[in-house]
Order: structure tokens, then C-alpha cells, then sequence
């Protein structure tokens, strides 16, 4: 069997915890893209997530204190396709949004987190729609103190009050921390899948034009820098981890009278076909470890 680490980054918010969870239950559920064959040895970190998720209630932020090995899955899957096909480990630790949120901020990644990126040869980079912990872009004021910063700690601005960096340019950050650091498995580029969260949330008319042109409106500077990567193999993908929010209380009861492997689907893009909707939140991992399975 072979290993292979994934890697998890994005802000505060951004749906981290709650997609590794939802993603726990369907490869569980052995009917996707991918699935689990067997159970990994300690699946504490999920089982919390996952119980939220079946209750109707999402999951709550990871422990910012948190070191690598508390919060990571480790599972072997293989593709559904393939019964007898060969497994592989993967690894995947969830990185603290608010400690992501203080490696931007600093300029600074702990060692013990660094030596996971190093590690990993793939990764999901996340962002969610109308999160509170999103933030707009600079003003010209401000942009003005950000962009004249120099030394330590982070940027203030004119009232000694810390400058919030914008969520694109957050995303184009950790873009960058992943070029630099993830490893070229047979000297082939990297994959990372960009998740858009909370899909359901985009009204109709935009979630027809699929989650590139969401990214282009939205953090129309990360669109550009996605483009503009040679060195990585990217993919933007919608995801809704249960179809719907459940804050709202019709959609909470229509969940609970649902069947789970119906519940969440994933958005993506075809030259051909154009966008898609597609029941099976297993699909982004899947992409980012195909070559694994390729080269097994």
C-alpha cells in the first residue's frame, strides 16, 4: 500500500473540518467515487464531525492549539471502480484556519506544520461563500500602510490597530506556500483541488456559471493567479457537504428524512459538458490522488 499525504489550508470558516468529516461518512458508505475498505485504526478526529453532521448541526472549528498528528485522518482508499485495485494511505491533517490566518498574517509557518507541507504531494485549498471571516480587499488607505510595512509582527494601520489581509490575498499566500513546498511525485506538478464551500449559498443565476467564473467575480486576484500557474495542476470545484444550510430549519427536516449518500454534491467543469452537479463529495480527493493509483 502506498502513502501519500494531503494537505488541508484555508482561513477561519472556510469549511475544512466539516468536508473532511462529510468525506469520512462517504467513503464510508464504500458507493463513489472513492471508498474506505477497511476502517483506519484511530478515526477520533472525525467521528466528533461526523456525529454533528448526522444530528444536523455543522461541525465546530478545529483546536487552534492543535499539533499536526491530532488532527489528521489517516485512511486507506481505493477507487470504487477497482476492487481489486491497489490501496492507498492517505494522510490528511487539517490545519487550524486561525493558525493559517496567523502564518499569513506573520509571514511565519510553525516547523512541525512546514514539515507536513513538505510531506504532502497534494493538497485541498479552501474557500467559502459568504463567510464572516472573509475579508474584503484593502481600501487605498490602508493598502497604503499594508504596502509600506516593513519588520516584525503584522502591518498596523494609522490607529495601531492590525491590518487584516485580504482573502484572496490570503489565498494567493498559501497558493504559494503549496508551490514551494509540495512534493513532485515522478517529477509530475503537484495537484490541488480548490474547494468552494457552502455552495448552496450562491444564488441561482451565479452557480450556473460554475465556480471558476464565482471565483473570477468574487477574488477576481486569486482567479488571476490560478491562471497565471504553470507549476501546479489546479481544479476549482463547488462543494455542499449536505446540499444546504441547516440553519434553515426546512432544509434540517428534509434532511433527516433523507438518505446521506443523496445529501451533498460536488460542482465541476467540463470543456465538453459544461458545469455539472455530481452527488459525490469523494471527487476532489479523488482527483488530487489519481496519479497515485496510476503509478501504483
Amino acid at each position: 500500500m502506498i502513502g501519500h499525504s494531503i494537505v488541508l489550508l484555508g482561513g477561519p470558516d472556510s469549511g475544512k473540518t466539516n468536508y473532511i468529516s462529510r468525506l469520512w461518512l462517504a467513503l464510508n458508505s464504500k458507493k463513489l467515487t472513492l471508498v474506505a475498505p477497511r476502517n483506519p485504526v484511530d478515526i477520533q478526529y472525525v467521528e466528533g464531525g461526523a456525529a454533528h453532521i448526522l444530528s444536523g448541526v455543522f461541525a465546530p472549528r478545529s483546536d487552534t492549539n492543535s499539533r499536526p498528528d491530532d488532527l489528521t485522518l489517516e485512511i486507506p482508499v481505493r477507487l470504487a471502480s477497482d476492487r481489486d485495485g491497489e490501496e492507498v494511505l492517505i494522510s490528511v491533517p487539517d490545519v487550524s484556519g486561525e493558525l493559517w490566518k496567523e502564518a499569513i498574517q506573520r509571514g511565519d509557518v510553525s516547523h512541525e506544520w512546514m514539515e507536513t507541507l513538505k510531506q504532502a504531494s497534494g493538497a485541498l485549498l479552501f474557500v467559502r461563500v459568504l463567510s464572516n471571516s472573509n475579508v474584503t480587499p484593502l481600501d487605498w488607505v490602508n493598502a497604503a500602510e499594508y504596502l509600506s510595512w516593513a519588520g516584525e509582527g503584522a502591518p498596523t494601520d494609522e490607529n495601531g490597530d492590525e491590518i487584516l489581509i485580504p482573502t484572496q490575498v490570503a489565498l494567493c499566500e498559501m497558493l504559494r506556500f503549496l508551490d514551494e513546498t509540495l512534493e513532485r511525485v515522478n517529477g509530475t506538478p503537484p495537484k490541488v483541488a480548490v474547494l468552494i464551500t457552502a455552495w448552496d449559498l450562491v444564488d441561482k443565476d451565479r452557480s450556473l456559471g460554475g465556480p471558476t467564473a464565482y471565483l473570477k467575480e468574487e477574488f477576481p486576484l486569486f482567479a488571476g493567479r490560478l491562471l497565471d500557474c504553470s507549476t501546479l495542476d489546479v481544479r476549482t470545484f463547488g462543494v455542499s457537504i449536505v446540499g444546504g444550510d441547516f440553519e434553515d430549519p426546512a432544509f434540517t427536516a428534509e434532511f433527516h428524512e433523507g438518505v446521506m449518500d443523496e445529501m451533498g454534491y460536488v460542482v465541476v467543469e467540463d470543456p465538453e459538458s459544461g458545469v455539472q452537479i455530481i452527488h459525490d463529495v469523494t471527487l476532489p480527493v479523488a482527483w488530487v490522488v489519481e496519479p497515485l493509483f496510476e503509478h501504483a
